[in-house]
């Protein structure tokens, strides 16, 4: 598996609150090969816990990527997405290691065949015991050069991942928010020979995200990470040693806890509250730079531009105005 810190979508956790689940990823135009009839004019892709390909030393054939991930993604084992009830788990020992892994490509080249020695199910019997492969009609090498399109991901046409179905008067209306479906038509088409009408199709919402601001979140997010562990290991150390103080004392009376024994489970209790408090805030502020650096890049493309786009019309009609009236 793949998983990617840049690209992970946000869900929603076991408890209701919002976390990016690292195997659920939002391709954009930069990891979506805009060169390849397949893919060109693609915006936005999901998938879900994909793969990786690659080629063996040895292999013949020649790999062009369609899809990757970003930079900021590792291999991962796939039995760490079994039974995940907590995606953002997903985030302890994540490292990195700033290669891009090929999601889908397409493979060219000429194929070899499995079984060299013949087909294992055929065989030719000589009359003097020896049985020998039957080599009738058994190529070793294909005819003519393979064309495939090789995808990493079973849930590319998953509905949750590309399309929302909404029932308009007893009628399923599907209304896509990303290009997987097209995706898929593309290479339909180019595989089955036919590309002349790849061009006219109807394409996903284009998406430029602020590359910036996806870049100050992930870094956020790694250090509120740490954070939350180290409060979360303090809180849990907290927690056993109260419990421990707090079951030293016998509900009978029979043994009344020292003052001094009483002032430490006070201590622990509030050094909890403390760090409860702490969590909460550092959860709050995990997204107040990044909000804050998204509003200022909003307001100078939304609205900054636009006034200095007004003001450069408006000083060349004046300049023209004032020359004819000279």
């Amino acid at each position: 598996m793949a998983p990617d810190a840049q690209l992970a979508l946000q869900l929603s956790s076991p408890g209701g609150m919002p976390v990016r689940h690292f195997g659920y990823l939002g391709l954009t135009t930069e990891q979506i090969n805009q060169d390849d009839i397949v893919s060109a004019d693609l915006s936005t892709l999901n998938i879900a816990t994909a793969g990786f390909l690659s080629l063996t030393e040895d292999s013949v054939l020649q790999l062009e990527p369609l899809l990757t991930s970003s930079s900021v993604s590792e291999s991962m084992p796939s039995s760490r997405f079994s039974f995940l009830p907590d995606p953002s788990t997903l985030q302890d020992g994540f490292t990195p290691g700033g290669s891009e892994y090929v999601i889908a490509a397409r493979l060219t080249g000429n194929l070899t065949t499995a079984f060299p020695n013949g087909k294992p199910a055929d065989t030719v019997d000589s009359g003097d015991g020896d049985v020998t492969p039957d080599m009738t009609d058994h190529l070793s090498e294909a005819t003519a050069p393979a064309n495939l399109v090789v995808v990493a991901d079973v849930d590319l046409l998953s509905d949750m991942m590309w399309v929302q179905v909404q029932n308009f008067f007893g009628q399923q209306i599907a209304n896509p928010f990303a290009s997987n479906g097209a995706f898929v038509a593309n290479a339909l088409e180019s595989l089955s020979g036919s590309s002349d009408l790849i061009s006219v199709r109807s394409r996903a919402s284009f998406s430029r995200p602020f590359t910036r601001v996806e870049a100050l979140r992930v870094e956020a997010e790694s250090k509120y990470r740490e954070t939350e562990e180290g409060l979360q290991a303090e809180l849990d150390e907290t927690e056993a040693r109260l419990g421990e103080l707090q079951a030293s004392r016998e509900d009978t009376g029979n043994f009344l806890l020292t003052q001094e024994q009483q002032d430490e489970i006070d201590r622990f209790i509030d050094r909890r509250s403390e760090i409860r408090q702490e969590l909460r805030a550092v959860q709050r502020n995990l997204d107040k730079d990044i909000e804050s650096l998204g509003t200022r890049l909003k307001v100078i493309n939304i609205g900054l531009v636009p006034l200095l786009l007004t003001l450069l019309v408006l000083f060349s009609v004046w300049r023209r105005s004032r020359g004819t009236s000279e």
